[in-house]
């Protein structure tokens, strides 16, 4: 078995007490590689520590839309933790609607920034989005991928939930796209049917641990090892082999990422 989970917090509170084997619980079991995700500027702090610790553990740095109402605070300390070689990527970034924490106008200015800093670093982005995916493909179309250098990979649509109308449009701006276990809940019917249509070449899978676990575990915590019902579901519903989306997504992770 080889799995990359490409979205998760070890970091967070959830994990104090036994983060440690937590990740020695998904090595043993094949989650080769992991990325800890950053979502201010503690987490990006913390996320590149644990890539310094673990080598098989990867960085990105970010400045998450709950935070955007304070981003002008964070963004000069943001841009030298970007730089950071255990950096792979700018995230999570984008725009939240369902729960607006800021502004939509303050996360379209934190959006903007953080989709410079990409640009200006040569880095992929992990893009958060919630109820707004109108908007943020516009902003995306508009401000991001007419800069975008000949070959370099946009980044990865983090956690999407959306379907197939949508998915389309992620894909033809060249956007990669993270399934995690939402895939597996029953009642999203839209989510599995964009996932039976998305490009083997395409998919990358995550956890977004400690949230968002395996239909049959909800209700509790999840971890990295729990990447392998993801994938286990991706290959019912694409009616091909596990190995085949193990081996598949993991490449793609490889080739975002540069990992």
């Amino acid at each position: 078995m080889v799995l990359i989970d490409t979205h998760v917090h070890l970091n967070f509170p959830d994990f104090r007490e036994d983060m440690e084997a937590v990740i020695s619980r998904a090595k043993d079991f094949g989650v080769i590689k992991m990325i800890n995700v950053g979502t201010d500027l503690q987490t990006s702090r913390e996320s590149i520590r644990l890539a310094e610790r673990f080598g098989f553990i990867y960085a990105t740095a970010g400045i998450h839309p709950h935070f955007a109402d304070k981003f002008s605070e964070f963004a000069d300390e943001l841009g030298v933790l970007a730089k950071n070689p255990q950096v792979v990527a700018v995230g999570e970034i984008g725009l939240d609607y369902f729960r607006n924490l800021s502004t939509h106008q303050a996360q379209i200015e934190a959006f903007k920034s953080q989709l410079d800093l990409a640009l200006s670093l040569s880095k992929p982005i992990v893009l958060h989005c919630r109820d707004a995916y109108t908007e943020m493909l516009g902003m995306l179309e508009e401000y991001y991928i007419p800069r975008l250098p000949d070959g370099q990979i946009p980044g990865v649509i983090h956690s999407f939930a959306a379907g197939s109308s949508h998915l389309q449009k992620f894909l033809k701006q060249g956007f990669y796209v993270g399934i995690n276990n939402l895939v597996t809940y029953p009642k999203n019917l839209s989510l599995q049917d964009a996932v039976k249509i998305l490009p083997l070449d395409r998919i990358v899978l995550e956890t977004d641990c400690p949230y968002l676990p395996p239909q049959h575990l909800k209700g509790e915590r999840c971890e990295p090892i729990y990447v392998a019902d993801v994938a286990r579901k991706v290959a019912e519903l694409k009616g091909m082999s596990v190995k085949q989306v193990e081996d598949a997504s993991a490449d793609n992770a490889r080739t975002i990422f540069k990992i």
